[in-house]
Parts: C-alpha cells; structure tokens; sequence
C-alpha cells in the first residue's frame, strides 16, 4: 500500500499548541513528527532584569505547573546568594511543591486522560466525542464520568494547599531564595492538614481504583506506546541547607544501568527546529520557514541520546514501580506517584514547628554563573543563569517536554513521544486519532514550557555548561 499522510491538529486536551503528522503505511504508524507550533521567548524576557526576578518570572511559563519554576529558579538563587535553608523552610517548599504535583496529576488523569478512555455525558463539555474503542460498561462509565466532578473538587483543594502557603495559586509568591515568607502558625497547619486529608482520600477512594480499573480494561496498552527504556531524572524534594540532598533520587537509566546525570552531557539540538544560526554572528533567530524544519521544540539529548522524563522514570528508579515503558505504564506510575505525595506531605506537615517566616536571604551574590536542576511534574527541569552586576547576561531553561516530544535530531533519531507512536498498529481508520491520543497524553505535554528561544555557539548544537 502507498504511504498515508494525516495531520492529527489540533491535539486537544493538553496545555499549548500541538500537531502531529503521522504517516501510516499498511495500517501501521512508519512516521511521525510531532509539532509544537507555539513559539515563546522567555530567554530573552530575563535579559537584563535583577535576577532575582527569575522566580516570579519563569513561573509565568506555565500555569499548570508554574511551582516548579519557581522552585528550580530558587534553588538557583540560593546557590548565586549562597543561602542557608533552615528545615523548616524545606518542609514548606516541598509541601508547596508537592500541592502543585498533586493539581497536576489529578488534573491530567480526569481532564485530560479520562475521555479518551470513558463515555461521558452528552453536554457541551463532552460534545461531538470520540467513543471509538469505549470499552467500559454503562455502569463503570457512569460511575468514572462522575468522578470528573470529584476530581474538579480535588484539584482546588489542592490549589487551596499551595495558595494557603504561598499566597496565590498559579504562581505562587512565598518560595523564594532564601526560604518561605509565610508564618507556619498552628492554625495555617491545621488548615492544611484537613485539606490535605481530603485529598488523600479522593485519590485512594477514586483515583486508584479507576486507574485500576482501566489497566485492566485496556490492558493492551501495555505493550502499546514502548519507548527503549531510557529515562533521566534529576530527582525530586530537596532537603538540606544547600539543597545538597533529594528525597527521591535521580538518575540516567539506560536499559537497566543506572548512572548520575552529568550536566556537561546535556545539548539541544536545531536542526529540526523554526531556529537557524547567523554564521557570522553565531545568534540564533526564529526561522518558521526553515526547510525540514516541523517545530519550535529543541531536540534535548544526552551524550547524544534522547531520553524520557517523567513519573514512570521517578517511579522506576526510586524502586516504587516495575512495569514497562508503555501507555499505561505512564498513567499507572503517574497515578501512585499521585498515592505517594499525598502520604509524604502528610508526614511534613506533621514535622513542621509553628512559628516565624523560615526565611533568610543573604544581600550578595558570591557567583556569576549557576545552574539548579529538580524534577518537575512531566519530568527533568534545568535553569541556568550567567549575571553581571545581579543582572541576567543569559538565562537557559530546559523543560521536561523538551525532553519528551524532542523532534528528529542531526542523526534523525527520534525524541521520546515520536518513538512511542512509531510502530503503533492502527486497526481501522476510526481509530487513526484514538490510539495516537491515549500515547501523546500519557506523557501529559505541556507545549506552553517547550518552546524557548537560545543562542548557540556553534553550529546546530548547544552545551548547556558555560
């Protein structure tokens, strides 16, 4: 048969702007470029602020995940500033930090991922759905659609747990270099713990058991979706004084060995990218018209190898979860990942003292040039800054969906997400959407992070180390 071309745009029920072209040949997915064809430049937004503007900033990159941000520019600053970060100060960052996973996760499975699985009600949310391959029984579908109102419930309460502690949700205004600067008073921690414990109880009452229930309905999407098995993590829920240490390790897992990430192995790659490079001057520009260019995502490698980030990759690692690579391994492990937050956030809310803002910020800058890594909800995020006199010369961040939907790089090896639907069997031409759907969501993408603007120094490719 003759190579067929869809265009699968726009990719709905996911945060940004994606497309992807897949080529089908014989009922089986050869090719497929998966597009981003949303262009942001808050590289160039930094330039020449105070630095310490970093927080408040880059959380504007996203409102969905914006916490992480914030977190990664903070620990970026501690690091510039040389802080001391008292322990209570940790147990508040990462309870603020792991409020937001929380939205996120509860937010991706029920709004994101549950219609490609479940019928739900004909209304205007839900109109004109796709309900090919709905395999639930009209009472399991009654009973999960409703649960998308419990789960709307759950992920306020969530945002409810971060504004309580960092002054607003998205976007918080309390984690900053230094510490927090809200008063952890008794009453603000009983708050929180009721909270808390409402949110715990919808994810072991609804969100596991529907998970449960799905894995096993649409089992066959274990072996649908398979990466190689190369993951990175740079860990998540730092602790100690210099945020030195990480509850949740990190790591480069490459079929089964397990390294520590080396930051001067990290590069992006254009060559698949809207950008090109001025051989004179070496600046990159936008180049939307670029020949064999399909996105303005960057392919992230390392040591030349593409790798994915996410839950499954800190869920593998940290020993949580033995499964495989596949679709529903990515929504299960997103799902314990889920069960296990809300049970360490128990226990910090239960270690924090009541008493003062834990917040100590020194006034000088001992460095000119930084770079802080963490985890964030879809996977690996770097923040990387050169200064001049407390002004940004250049400011890089690398985000977890530059990592997982990284176009084609200069070799023409293909990033996570592209792999995953390669090779994919689409059985009839209903499913053409379907099954590609239910494998892009389970990396819950978030194109609003992925496109950023960069200079390089040489040719197509950019060390990340200054």
């Amino acid at each position: 048969m003759s190579l067929q071309k869809i265009l699968f745009s726009p990719v709905t029920r996911l945060s940004g702007l994606l497309s992807v072209e897949l080529g089908i040949d014989d009922s089986c997915i050869v090719s497929a470029d998966v597009s981003s064809t949303m262009f942001r430049g808050f590289e160039y937004i930094m330039r020449g602020r105070n630095v310490a503007d970093a927080v408040y900033m880059t959380q504007r990159i996203c409102g969905i995940c914006s916490t992480a941000h914030g977190a990664v520019a903070s620990y970026l600053l501690d690091d510039l500033y040389d802080n001391d970060i008292e322990e209570n100060a940790q147990y508040l960052r990462n309870i603020m930090f792991a409020a937001d996973f929380l939205q996120n996760h509860i937010r991706h499975f029920y709004f994101f991922g549950l219609p490609d699985f479940v019928i739900m009600p004909d209304n205007p949310l839900f109109q004109n759905q796709n309900c090919f391959d709905c395999r639930l029984d009209d009472s399991d579908n009654r009973r999960l659609s409703s649960h998308y109102i419990e789960a709307v419930k759950a992920a306020q309460k969530s945002h409810q747990l971060l504004a309580l502690l960092g002054g607003k949700a998205p976007h918080q205004h309390s984690f900053v270099h230094g510490g927090v600067t809200v008063a952890p008073t008794a009453d603000l921690i009983n708050q929180a713990q009721f909270l808390m414990k409402d949110i715990q109880e919808f994810v072991k009452r609804y969100m596991l058991p529907d998970t449960e229930l799905l894995s096993h309905c649409y089992d066959d999407y274990f072996h649908i979706g398979e990466t190689p098995g190369c993951f990175l993590s740079f860990g998540l829920f730092h602790f100690g004084k210099k945020n030195e240490q990480v509850l949740w390790k990190g790591g480069v897992l490459d079929r089964g060995s397990l390294t520590q990430p080396r930051l001067d192995l990290i590069q992006k790659d254009i060559s698949k990218s809207w950008f090109e490079r001025d051989k004179e001057t070496g600046d990159v520009s936008p180049a939307p018209y670029k020949p064999e260019a399909y996105t303005w995502v960057k392919a992230v490698l390392y040591n030349g190898k593409h790798y994915e980030g996410g839950p499954l990759a800190r869920m593998i690692m940290n020993g949580y979860y033995k499964g495989g690579t596949s679709t529903m391994d990515r929504i299960v492990s997103r799902s314990l990942e889920t069960l296990l937050i809300t049970e360490l956030v128990k226990d910090w809310l239960n270690c924090l003292e009541p008493g003062a803002a834990p917040l100590k910020q020194k006034e000088q800058i001992v460095k000119n040039q930084a770079i802080s890594v963490t985890d964030a909800m879809r996977g690996p995020l770097l923040h990387s800054a050169s200064i001049k006199d407390d002004q940004v010369r250049k400011y890089d961040i690398i985000t977890p969906t530059g990592w997982n939907f990284s176009p084609k790089d200069l070799s023409g090896y293909r990033g996570p997400a592209e792999t995953a639907l390669i090779g994919t069997e689409i059985p009839s031409p209903e499913l053409k959407y379907v099954i590609p759907g239910r494998i892009i969501r389970s990396f819950d993408p978030c194109l609003s992070c992925a496109t950023h603007l960069l200079d390089y120094d040489t040719n197509n490719v950019e060390h990340i180390i200054y």
